[in-house]
């Protein structure tokens, strides 16, 4: 398959003068994928275009598409890395090991809240959600990645498929993804000092800790 070169992915003229074509370099990879996720958040999943990630990214199409032949391909690929960058960055942020139940419950549900509210989120999660809804491959990657972050928040507090509280915590974690996902869906838009945002913050916040706490109580094996 032949492929479109930017200027600083060009290969060397053989000794026949014809040029060869070359791979782009991993870090361009990398690049489409950053130009990408800005194009997502500036436009939304229905003005996605591989066009605009190539003048966001400085490329020729041919680069993308060396990569990810069709848009199906690019907007994958774009989705899994969101959802692993969701999961790196959240699950390195929680340390609530050595606090007690109703600590750990309280931390845990300001970060979830905080996370859910904030400029990162919530631009590309709803677009990662509707990019879901039409690509069943998108959605497993999405599905996978909010278990697998259940499951990691479930060892870092203490509550992890060994223990026997471990399907009561699991079952308020679900609760609160349910809440979580709707504040930013529904109220993610509003400004972070906006008096109706800090209200239902609030109130996610003082329903839910006390539940989760009830929970994490249950962990005394």
């Amino acid at each position: 398959m032949g492929i479109e070169l930017g200027k600083d992915d060009v290969g060397l003229a053989d000794r026949g003068g014809a040029i060869r074509e070359v791979p782009v370099r991993d870090d361009t990879r990398e690049r489409i994928l950053d130009a990408a996720i800005a194009v997502l958040r500036e436009v939304g999943h229905g003005q996605f275009s591989v066009q605009k990630v190539a003048r966001q990214a400085g490329v020729y199409q041919g680069n993308i598409t060396y990569y990810w032949p069709r848009r199906r391909d690019l907007v994958r690929a774009l989705a899994v890395r969101v959802v692993e960058d969701y999961r790196r960055s959240f699950l390195s942020a929680i340390e609530v090991s050595t606090l007690a139940p109703d600590e750990r419950a309280d931390v845990l549900v300001r970060a979830m809240v905080a996370d859910a509210v904030s400029p990162e989120r919530v631009r590309l999660l709803p677009e990662l959600w509707s990019m879901a809804n039409t690509d069943p491959e998108i959605a497993r990657a999405v599905t996978q990645c909010y278990e697998e972050v259940t499951d990691a928040l479930l060892e870092i507090i203490g509550a992890g498929p060994e223990r026997s509280c471990s399907a009561e915590v699991r079952r308020a974690f679900f609760l609160l993804g349910v809440a979580i996902q709707g504040l930013t869906a529904v109220h993610g838009h509003r400004a972070a000092d906006d008096p109706v945002l800090r209200a239902v913050v609030d109130a996610v916040i003082g329903l839910h800790a006390p539940l989760l706490a009830t929970a994490l109580a249950g962990c005394v094996d």
